[in-house]
């Protein structure tokens, strides 16, 4: 069993960021959790384990062989996917690469042991599949099994189990633990202290780069003082912050529904995503989308903000017009905002977290036009509330994947829009942070004119407002349709 020693590291995380003063000794049969707030260096600390940071000073002992998973990896990989992509130039769709092909590149496993693998996993079914087209939780699943294929010695995850449903999170849980049993050294980059593992003998606690504390499971778990540090301060605001009335869309007809599908189908070739889906949202409701990983959650949602081109097939309304019948996309992004996983894939151009909120009231990705001193002022004043306003000049890339996430739900929220479209997100946020975001939503949800579209897997993350709710079900003839509970 390998044992890994840091002594007084110093690490470069970013320009002029760093981990600094790191010592931590994981000897045989320790497996370690580190826990930490949002932007508190965990993902860099996963990253340092793996070898994959400069050492300004201090001293390693690190394993041969280890695999990282990571948020930022799997953006790493997609984003290469997407330039490779000859979709547009071809006309058509390309499958890309297949996830069978992705998983083996780079090792010496042959397929045998990928289909074993795979069936533990439970995922024998997407092998075939291009990596573009999976899920978060499917590509987090995919990677994980490409790392053990190369029988690392060590294997952090970060944020393993966001993004994942119930069951997905369960398999995850036991392939873990038999890691473990195998000999694999585990160390969990987390947000949530219940997503610690029975197995986790060790926690560290990350506070602005550095290590806070760190003990036994039992010491840290029961530290009144660390319960304290990391517990819940935030009060909601009286009011929400303006809106630029310049760049706001006309208002709705009252009454009518904002989203109405009738029979809708979205297939790739013969294979189902959605069948035959019914839903009505109202004016006034709140809803929450629910499904397993690959039930076609964020498909659903993409006809709805008008990127899917599938949309223009089907019968399907918005704000009161059939899609189709000679509105644009900007006229419907500009009543919608969207947090998504794939939004924060694509949103890889340069800038300041400021530009970034204000972007919002453009529905551009990045900044293209002048904006104004009271669009500035606004975008500011969303960043405060959400504690992000000391990041405002910061470059949006440097930060980590929770504080841009935090970011860009700012820029969802900043023109307050007649329909909040939220897929997963608190995916990467602390305890402190996601509590904090869902008590904002709620209340941007009870006193504002936002209606909410919700993708959650976690039972604990509750926006109290929202009352009705659809999920996603196996069809008889393939794919998922809807089954709606108000």
């Amino acid at each position: 069993m390998v044992e890994i020693s840091l002594q007084k590291v110093k690490a470069q995380i970013t320009e002029g960021k760093h981990l600094e003063d790191i010592s931590l000794e994981i000897t045989e049969g320790q497996h370690w959790a580190v826990v930490g707030a949002n932007g508190s260096g965990k993902s860099a600390m996963g990253r340092l384990l793996c070898n994959g940071l400069t050492v300004f000073s201090g001293t390693c002992r690190l394993p041969a062989r280890s695999g990282f998973v990571s948020f930022e990896k799997i953006d790493e990989i997609l984003e290469q996917e997407h330039y490779n992509d000859d979709s547009d130039f071809l006309g058509y769709v390309t499958e890309g690469t297949r996830v069978d092909k992705f998983i083996l590149s780079g090792t010496d496993a042959d397929a045998a042991r990928l289909a074993e693998l795979a069936q533990e996993l439970c995922f024998t079914k997407i092998l075939g599949r291009g990596i573009k087209f999976l899920s978060t939780g499917e590509m987090r699943k995919t990677l994980i099994c490409k790392a053990l294929l190369q029988e690392p010695e060590l294997l952090v995850l970060d944020e393993p189990f966001d993004g994942l449903d119930h069951e997905s999170s369960e398999v995850l849980r036991q392939l873990i633990s038999r890691c473990i049993e195998r000999g694999i050294q585990v160390v969990l980059l987390l947000n949530r202290f219940s997503e610690i593992m029975p197995e986790t003998t060790h926690i560290a606690y990350l506070q602005e780069c550095r290590i806070l504390r760190s003990g036994t499971k039992d010491e840290m778990l029961g530290s009144e003082a660390l319960r304290r540090f990391h517990a819940f301060h935030y009060t909601l605001p009286d009011t929400l912050p303006e809106i630029d009335t310049a760049r706001s869309a006309p208002p709705l007809v009252p009454g009518q529904p904002l989203i109405e599908m009738k029979d809708v189908t979205v297939r790739y070739g013969e294979k189902y995503v959605l069948n035959g889906v019914n839903w009505t949202v109202k004016a006034g409701e709140h809803w929450k989308v629910s499904g397993p990983n690959g039930s076609g959650k964020s498909t659903l949602l993409s006809l709805v903000s008008g990127d899917n081109p599938q949309a223009y097939a089907n019968d399907i309304s918005l704000f009161g017009r059939k899609k189709g019948s000679g509105e644009s996309v900007w006229d419907i992004k500009k009543r919608i905002g969207l947090i998504s996983t794939s939004l924060q894939q694509e949103y890889r151009v340069g800038g300041t977290v400021k530009v970034v909120v204000i972007s919002g009231m453009y529905d551009s990705i990045g900044m293209y036009s002048q904006y104004t001193l009271h669009q500035q002022e606004i975008a500011l004043e969303w960043l405060k509330l959400l504690h992000m306003d000391h990041r405002k000049e910061h470059a949006f890339r440097d930060l980590s994947y929770g504080e841009q996430r935090l970011v860009l739900l700012a820029r969802a929220m900043v023109k307050q829009p007649d329909l909040l479209i939220l897929d997963e997100p608190c995916q990467g946020l602390d305890d402190v942070n996601r509590e904090m975001v869902l008590k904002m939503v709620d209340h941007l949800g009870r006193t504002g004119n936002t209606q909410i579209l919700y993708v959650n897997h976690h039972a604990e993350d509750r926006i109290p407002c929202i009352e009705n709710s659809m999920e996603l079900v196996p069809a008889e003839e393939g794919g998922f349709t809807a089954v709606i509970t108000s």
